[in-house]
């Protein structure tokens, strides 16, 4: 394993960390009088669309670092790729933020997620037969995509 690799897989381990630890968190419940007025969704109500948000974001920002890499080798083909990944990386961590409080909007921010993953999916197409990485970006966002729909 190189240097590059051990980085993307501890950030990817320690960002799964972190959702799952939130996903959890979401069951806790305490009976303080300060809390009453805040709403919190029922345990496990968005968890896969949250679990797959997180997949998809992980796997956007291994894509970009991919992307960056190889545009800076010279091959200018992946920019859309590139730009497409940061729009995925931005839809999910706010579908995340978002859906976590069961806020009024999660379900069009589940549409426009649906929307974004569908686009990077199809920007990662054009990649994924000779780049792993952007086959399993477009695998995961389209995974997302269908998630996200479930929700609409």
């Amino acid at each position: 394993m190189n240097r590059k690799s051990f980085i993307q897989n501890s950030a990817a381990g320690l960002a799964t960390i972190t959702a799952l630890s939130s996903i959890v968190s979401q069951e806790h419940t305490h009976d303080t009088k300060d809390m009453k007025d805040m709403k919190m969704p029922e345990p496990g109500k968005y968890s896969k669309a949250l679990m797959s948000a997180m997949h998809c974001q992980l796997q956007a920002q291994v894509c970009l670092s991919h992307c960056i890499t190889e545009m800076g080798k010279g091959d200018k083909t992946l920019a859309a790729c590139a730009n497409s990944t940061r729009e995925v990386i931005a839809a999910c961590e706010a579908f995340g933020k978002i859906a976590v409080f069961d806020s009024p909007y999660t379900k069009k921010m589940a549409q426009l997620c649906e929307e974004v993953c569908k686009s990077c999916a199809t920007e990662c197409k054009k990649h994924s037969t000779h780049h792993k990485v952007c086959k399993d970006c477009m695998d995961s966002c389209l995974s997302c995509a269908k998630e996200m729909a479930k929700l609409s």
